[in-house]
């Protein structure tokens, strides 16, 4: 018999069982799965849009290329004079510095004009004494006229008188051997000629002595104007001692200071023009077609890339100087061995008349970008 101590078996609950209950399933969400061909089919469209629009792109950027070419090869210029001076002497007065700005006219240095204004001195002492000649010549001119046609007259009946004597003894010498004339009268003939011919060089003598009395007048007038020429020549000359600017510009490379002594041709120091500035753009032989003289150009400036400038292309050049020249100093073409795996095209300097230019910003020499921007109007 079973020991009551023992603990007691659960016992079942009497009565019907209960009916199962089934327990609710967590409910699925939804997950977004793509297949591996429509990954590959998406990469693809977006390569060939990628590689397409590329290919546009590079075409584009191509044409606007041909179109309008450009080049960072280019320089700003403008024209520069040596203010060469026309006289020599030393330098009194220096009226400028390096890198001032000077108008038209200004005086821009004085050379020591001692020297040229004892010349203009010299030059009008000497016409003065040649007009006070020739008004001595011209008080004696009727005087002389008068000389000169009495010594005329003079020599015509001198050569009068020469003719008859000269007539005389001819008629009378060949009635001499005949006897009727004596000897003695054909000596007397003979005299008179000798007188006459004697007295006819005295007259002609003297009236060529008239005429040149005469003609001193006349010298001395015809000197006049190379005197009057002298003058003018030594004032020209003193002139120079002053030296102006010739336009509106910039000093440049003035290394002198008063004092310092100028010759004639030598250049003492540069001056910009800034009335005009260009720019010199080297393009490829292979773009120059796509421009010509009166091409609209796009200017800019390394200094100051905001800033826009206009121009126009004014010519472009014809002659630059090869390094690839055949050598024909030996008789015979020089062809040097060469492999050139990359062909480099030649350049062409493009003269660009600026529009707009800044004289604040422009300085010859300083880096520019050129661009064209149309092709030359059809004339």
């Amino acid at each position: 018999m079973d020991d009551p101590a023992t603990t007691p078996t659960a016992q079942k609950p009497s009565g019907p069982p209960a009916a199962s209950v089934p327990v609710p399933e967590p409910a699925s969400i939804p997950v977004a799965h793509t297949s591996p061909e429509w990954r590959k089919a998406g990469g693809r469209i977006i390569s060939i849009v990628a590689m397409v629009g590329a290919v546009l792109l590079i075409l584009w950027v191509w044409a606007a290329v041909e179109r309008h070419p450009r080049t960072d090869d280019a320089i700003v210029q403008a024209n520069i004079i040596g203010v060469t001076p026309r006289a020599h002497g030393q330098i009194i007065q220096l009226n400028v510095a390096d890198n001032q700005e000077v108008n038209s006219n200004d005086v821009l240095f004085q050379i020591d004009p001692a020297d040229y204004k004892l010349a203009v001195d010299n030059a009008e002492a000497a016409l003065g004494a040649l007009d006070q000649q020739i008004a001595v010549a011209r008080a004696h001119d009727d005087e002389l006229k008068f000389q000169v046609k009495a010594a005329e007259a003079g020599v015509i009946q001198s050569k009068a008188q020469l003719k008859q004597a000269t007539d005389t003894l001819q008629r009378i010498q060949p009635l001499l051997d005949k006897g009727f004339v004596t000897a003695d009268q054909v000596e007397k003939a003979q005299t008179e000629v000798d007188v006459a011919t004697a007295t006819l060089a005295a007259q002609e003598q003297h009236s060529n002595q008239a005429k040149s009395t005469l003609s001193t007048l006349t010298t001395l007038q015809a000197q006049r104007p190379g005197a009057v020429a002298a003058v003018e020549q030594a004032k020209l000359n003193l002139s120079y001692c002053t030296v102006t600017a010739p336009f509106p510009g910039r000093v440049v490379n003035l290394n002198i200071s008063a004092g310092g002594y100028a010759t004639i041709g030598v250049p003492v120091f540069a001056l910009v023009d800034t009335r005009q500035w260009y720019v010199i753009a080297n393009f490829r032989e292979g773009e120059i077609r796509h421009f010509g003289p009166g091409s609209a150009v796009d200017l800019y400036l390394l200094s100051a890339p905001r800033r826009h400038f206009t121009g126009k292309v004014q010519g472009i050049g014809w002659a630059v100087e090869s390094k690839d020249e055949i050598d024909l100093s030996h008789g015979v073409p020089s062809v040097p061995r060469e492999l050139n795996w990359v062909h480099i095209a030649q350049r062409f300097p493009v003269r660009i008349a600026v529009e707009n230019p800044d004289p604040a910003l422009f300085r010859v020499g300083a880096s520019a970008v050129a661009i064209i921007k149309s092709a030359p109007a059809a004339e």
